[in-house]
């Protein structure tokens, strides 16, 4: 700015005091306005154009899910208006399929066209297909924060536990808090193993009492006192004689360990 320029500037503020009074007054109003009006958020209100649908298959491998629930989402919602792309995941028990709208579609619109297909789709699919979840991604579904925590002399399982029972209840009655997630928490699981030679004898004995029951039923209607010939041809005392010889067998066999 030359002198002269600053000059001029200055002689403006000694001769007109109140207009600059004023001027600096509105600036400050409008700036009080703008900071009092501006809302909190971590991203700006964004309207991304995608869509998930979930949908649960429970007890269905990846390829039944795939022919089953997947093909045909997707045939229904390629006739979506403003559609750009599909996409979608088959997995063991779910669906997911993600819709790409165009930059200038009305997602509200869209949700609407989408759950009429889905009721349309929904009568026929097997009745062991559960109900579809549409959501929208939002970046407000974003965690604002992502703690790690440990506690000291604590163990991975105690430490889980008192994080579940007491840290993550305080953290959720925070006034502003929506949802408080964890991850990677121990879970106590208990492992039953069976010993294959006890299953067998089991199964054995359940076997000589169905046959024990069947041959005394048949000798009964036929007139055959027990142990009489039936219509195989063969004793029930030396038919139960042999299971009994072999079960005797294999459990005077000597069990192999872990060396041998």
């Amino acid at each position: 700015m030359k002198r002269s320029e600053r000059i001029c500037c200055h002689l403006f503020s000694v001769k007109r005091p109140y207009t600059v009074v004023v001027a600096v007054v509105l600036v400050a109003i409008l700036g009080f306005v703008s900071l009092t009006g501006m809302n909190l958020e971590l991203l700006p209100n964004i309207n991304l154009p995608f869509t998930v649908i979930i949908t649960p298959y429970g007890g269905a491998s990846p390829e039944q899910v795939e022919y089953t629930v997947t093909q045909p989402m997707e045939q229904s919602m390629a006739t979506l208006t403003n559609i750009s792309s599909i996409d979608s995941i088959s997995q063991e028990n779910l669906s997911i399929v993600i819709l790409e709208f165009q930059e200038t579609a009305n997602m509200d619109t869209a949700l609407i066209e989408i759950r009429e297909n889905l009721d349309m789709l929904s009568t026929m699919l097997p009745d062991e297909v559960g109900s579809s979840t549409v959501m929208r991604l939002n970046p407000d579904m974003m965690p604002i924060m992502v703690a790690s925590v440990s506690v000291a002399d604590q163990s991975i399982a105690d430490a889980s536990s008192y994080i579940e029972s007491d840290i993550l209840p305080e953290l959720e009655s925070l006034e502003g808090v929506a949802s408080v997630n964890a991850s990677g928490l121990a879970e106590y699981q208990i492992e039953v193993l069976l010993r294959d030679d006890w299953i067998e004898d089991v199964n054995e004995e359940i076997q000589e009492a169905i046959m024990e029951q069947m041959m005394t039923e048949q000798g009964m209607q036929e007139g055959v006192p027990e142990g009489g010939i039936l219509t195989g041809r063969c004793p029930v005392s030396l038919l139960m004689t042999l299971l009994r010889m072999e079960r005797s067998q294999r459990t005077s066999c000597p069990e192999r360990t872990a060396g041998s």
